[in-house]
């Protein structure tokens, strides 16, 4: 026995309808739909300003940045679904998805920074020779300098500012060594 909502008869393909998509499968679709509006309003000024959105999405969207009354604000995300539905949504999804994937890469930049900073406080000598080994180009001497004042700043409870510029100096330093070609 074939589904009523999967499929149509023969005659019915010969009429130009074509195959149904099930109503779960539009419940889906829908409901991606209206994530992705949900998004599209939560998403910071400047990343928004990357997206080429549709003018009339483009306007949702900002109306809906100004709303503040939840039930509001639920009704003009259902109507940003709606307009997605209108359209092809799948270029807006893979941009987002690479900002996603963006902002991911640097937060994992930025994690591995803070874990070389911190080795070179805890060990000193021994990781500013580690980091001198993996990245050739750094200053033995300025990273010893830094480290040091990094220590004292913490023994004496002062302001991080030798922390801070030994962060600075990693973040340049894998910096140049990911611009550097291999």
């Amino acid at each position: 026995m074939q589904d009523d909502f999967d499929d149509l008869d023969d005659s019915a393909e010969e009429e130009g309808y074509g195959r149904r998509r099930s109503h779960a499968k539009m419940k889906r679709e829908s409901a991606e739909l209206l994530e992705l509006g949900r998004e599209l309003v939560l998403l910071p000024q400047e990343r928004l300003d990357r997206l080429a959105l549709p003018e009339q999405v483009a306007e949702a969207v900002r109306l809906g940045r100004t709303i503040s009354a939840h039930g509001a604000l639920k009704r003009q995300i259902k109507y940003i679904g709606k307009l997605l539905r209108q359209i092809d949504a799948d270029p807006i999804r893979s941009a987002l998805d690479d900002m996603k994937s963006d902002s991911a890469v640097a937060a994992r930049r930025q994690h591995r920074i803070e874990q070389w900073r911190d080795r070179l406080i805890a060990e000193g000598d021994e990781a500013v020779n580690a980091l001198a080994g993996e990245f050739p180009g750094a200053d033995r001497q300025l990273f010893r300098k830094l480290v040091r004042g990094a220590r004292e700043e913490r023994e004496q409870a002062k302001p991080p500012r030798h922390a801070r510029q030994l962060f600075q100096e990693i973040r340049h330093l894998l910096a140049d060594a990911a611009a550097a070609p291999e």
